[in-house]
């Protein structure tokens, strides 16, 4: 069963000095596993099963084991893992944390039987008054079996314990000891698993805090406690995390501050305040603002924890204001050391120190000595926090080191041809060149040039002579290629060849640019010492060429056969005729006989004009080749003209509109077995012309015996 203890405490006003540096470190490492381990804490693990059939030997003593182990006490590092056996529903790590710790580990097919793990972690601690709250959170896992209820000392187990240094228990509301079988339908759930015959009991992460004030100066211990059934199969497992803080409530009512600001410790789950020792609720929450509240005046927050345990704290109203102030002194003209003087004051509490160099480095101490990495002017700042309040003030200031090493000037000693280069000092109050000139930069441009530098501080130190030889950069080798003129319509590419780095006015950074129009087209090229180069060519578009072309004839057959081609242009062009069957000719006019096959197809024939810009324009048509039907036949079997028109689909009609012939074979010149008379005929032909349409001709014929 749960064995919850309630307790109130009301406490007196605790005036706990407050460190900003938490106090005694050592006797908190890694208590929360924030450096993803186990360091500082101490494992313990054990069998002891209860089963009838089981040997008594295998029932061990606690023994100490090296962190981790394999399975029994784990860190989960992965924020995103959820535990398969709550239907993923329990995250492993708290939200907030970085790690966790898990306490033991479910049944596997491969665990031999009984398992009967038992296994524990423990952290030793000394209380002071910056850790006197401590905030546990854990989840448990347990699986139930109906075997064992009646046997509740049987069941998956998981317990939380505090003791004091003499090993004695420490009664505490937050100590908690549950079994799989105890009262849990307010604070467990349950997972019913397709795999598992037996419900899985678990407690979603739940924090309850604990006030060892009455322990400062003394060791506690912390135990945390998951055992498996003491039968056979059934497991019990645990996730935690641990911290610890000040027990007191942080009152901000700082200089200028309308509202007074409680905030009580984090990690209950309800708080409610009251004014001095009255009834009067103040209000809920974790903070409570008062607006312009009488300085004295007592506040009572009363802190309930998920397991119900109750703690109240309270704080009196106390304005305070803190006031930053500090001064500074260089040591000498040679160590870059500055020794700091804090002059800070506050009407209430006490004051600790943050300083803040300017170079990442920080420290702690009231009035530090600093050696700072570079030399000159520094932005130094000083922040002082005033607890128990949360009052802050803060103070930058320029602060000036000095080292004559550490002096000098940035620039590059190779300028551009014409431009400048500019040479920046470092390190020093004020400067003074070669040139005459104090100011921080200047700018040069003398080949050969020898220019010297002298840094001083404000107290009159000085550096060493810097000198440096200034000198130009040789001429480099930069092009823009690409063709200026453009045809209408079309794109070219244009390249620049020499520079490191691009920049088109196009707004392109690539070596090479795709242009689509007319225009003027730059490029500023960059050298690997940043030299800078601009180059441009103007591109016309050249209109496309024009002119008129025609053909003789667009359909040829047997008998006629030739084309005649011809061009026309006021333009100088120069011309290509591509007549479809593999002929070409670069004349404006030409004449062009075909040789005509035995399929009816057409020829493509193009005409190409080119202008002396290389810009072209193509023109097309087609000449078909058609059938020929001549107008008189011999049918006289002497091998010639002896059909008309084999192979085309036919009907030939005397002067009297008789039928003589209809088919596809070709007429022989008879009629019913007998041979036509010499006479004129008539046809009527249907065919399927070059372009695959239907075409219908009709004529005559002269049969001529």
């Amino acid at each position: 069963m749960v064995n919850l203890k309630r307790f109130f405490l009301i406490s007196a006003f605790f005036m706990l000095t407050y460190f900003w540096v938490v106090a005694d470190p050592l006797s908190k490492i890694n208590l929360g596993f924030e450096n993803g381990n186990f360091d500082g804490w101490i494992g313990y693990e054990w069998t002891y099963s209860q089963a009838s059939d089981v040997d008594a030997d295998f029932n061990t003593s606690p023994e100490t084991v090296s962190l981790p182990t394999s399975r029994r006490h784990v860190i989960i590092s992965d924020q995103n893992a959820y535990d398969s056996n709550t239907g993923n529903l329990l995250k492993m790590i708290p939200e907030g944390h970085t790690y966790s710790a898990r306490l033991g580990d479910e049944i596997s097919s491969s665990d031999s039987s009984p398992r009967c793990w038992q296994q524990s972690l423990q952290y030793t601690m000394t209380i002071d008054s910056s850790n006197a709250f401590l905030l546990m959170k854990f989840a448990c896992v347990l699986e139930y079996s109906e075997k064992h209820d009646n046997e509740t000392e049987m069941e998956p187990h998981f317990q939380l314990k505090l003791y004091d240094e003499e090993g004695n228990d420490i009664n505490d509301c937050s100590n908690y000891d549950v079994y799989a079988s105890g009262d849990m339908e307010d604070e467990f759930n349950t997972y019913n698993s397709s795999s598992n015959g037996n419900p899985v009991k678990w407690r979603d992460w739940t924090t309850v805090g604990a006030d060892l004030s009455a322990y400062i100066g003394q060791d506690i211990t912390i135990e945390f406690l998951s055992a498996d059934c003491t039968g056979h199969y059934h497991f019990g497992y645990a996730y935690f995390v641990v911290d610890c803080m000040p027990l007191y409530i942080t009152v901000d009512y700082c200089t200028g501050d309308s509202y007074a600001t409680f905030e009580a410790p984090d990690g209950f789950d309800n708080y409610t305040w009251y004014k001095d020792d009255s009834t009067t609720v103040a209000g809920y929450g974790q903070n409570l603002e008062i607006l312009s509240p009488n300085e004295g005046d007592i506040y009572y927050s009363v802190m309930e924890s998920e397991t119900g345990c109750e703690v109240s704290l309270s704080s009196t109203v106390v304005r305070y204001e803190p006031e930053v102030d500090f001064s500074s002194e260089m040591l000498d003209c040679q160590s870059n050391t500055v020794m700091f003087y804090n002059n800070s004051t506050s009407n209430n509490g006490t004051l600790t120190y943050l300083w803040d160099f300017g170079d990442g480095n920080t420290s702690e101490e009231k009035d530090p000595e600093y050696t700072f990495q570079t030399s000159g002017l520094h932005d130094v700042g000083l922040i002082i926090y005033n607890p128990p309040s949360g009052c802050t003030d803060t103070l930058y200031k320029e602060v000036e080191s000095f080292s004559p090493p550490l002096v000098g000037f940035t620039g590059d000693s190779t300028y551009c041809p014409n431009y400048d280069t500019e040479l920046t000092a470092y390190g020093a109050y004020r400067y003074e060149w070669s040139t005459g000139d104090s100011t921080e930069t200047i700018s040069v441009r003398e080949p050969g040039g020898i220019y010297w530098l002298l840094g001083y501080s404000s107290e009159g130190c000085v550096s060493d002579t810097i000198s440096v030889t200034i000198s130009e950069e040789p001429d480099w080798y930069f092009a823009l290629l690409g063709d200026s003129s453009l045809c209408e319509g079309s794109t070219s590419v244009l390249c620049a060849e020499g520079g490191l780095e691009y920049l088109w006015n196009t707004g392109a950074t690539t070596d090479s640019i795709l242009i689509y129009g007319g225009n003027t087209y730059s490029v500023t090229g960059i050298n690997a010492r940043g030299c800078q180069k601009r180059l441009s060519i103007t591109v016309s578009e050249v209109p496309t060429p024009t002119m008129d072309y025609s053909l003789s004839t667009y359909t040829i057959n047997s008998r006629h056969n030739t084309v005649e081609c011809s061009v026309n242009s006021d333009d100088q062009l120069s011309f290509l005729w591509d007549m479809g069957d593999g002929t070409v000719s670069n004349s404006a006019f030409y004449v062009h006989t075909y040789t005509i096959p035995s399929e009816l197809i057409s020829f493509p024939v193009t005409i190409c004009a080119t202008n002396e810009y290389g810009c072209s324009k193509s023109y097309m048509s087609y000449v078909a080749v058609d059938i020929f039907i001549p107008n008189v036949f011999t049918p006289n079997n002497d091998g010639i003209n002896d059909l008309f028109m084999a192979g085309y689909g036919m009907k030939i009609f005397d002067r009297y509109g008789i039928i003589l012939f209809n088919g596809e074979s070709g007429w022989d010149g008879s009629y019913k077995g007998r041979k036509a008379d010499p006479d004129t005929y008539f046809y009527i032909l249907n065919y399927e012309n070059a372009y695959g349409e239907e075409r219908v001709k009709k004529g005559f014929i002269t049969l001529v015996r």
